[in-house]
């Protein structure tokens, strides 16, 4: 039996075709919003556009944890934002 893990690459990657749900969670843990779209080919943009979508979200991108899920094949990873700008997957 092989060990199916993911490459940091494939963790970032998405396809345009892909139906993306983004939740945004405080530092409490609490969904403070949630996106879905899809046309993203990296994880970075579809947090990046979850997060320009409400205005209502306080502070900076990188105060906040954003939990992304494909909805076609129902993989969910989590990331932050770094110092940089860049999506960052939480292991």
């Amino acid at each position: 039996m092989s060990n199916e893990r993911f490459k940091p690459t494939e963790i970032d990657r998405l396809h345009p075709e892909d139906n993306v749900r983004v939740e945004i969670e405080n530092i409490n843990g609490d969904v403070v919003s949630a996106y879905k779209g899809s046309g993203f080919s990296k994880v970075g943009d579809a947090i990046m556009t979850a997060y320009n979508a409400n205005e209502s979200l306080l502070g900076s991108a990188d105060d906040y944890v954003y939990s992304v899920t494909d909805r076609n094949s129902g993989v969910c990873h989590r990331y932050r934002i770094n110092a940089g700008g860049n999506a960052k997957l939480i292991v």
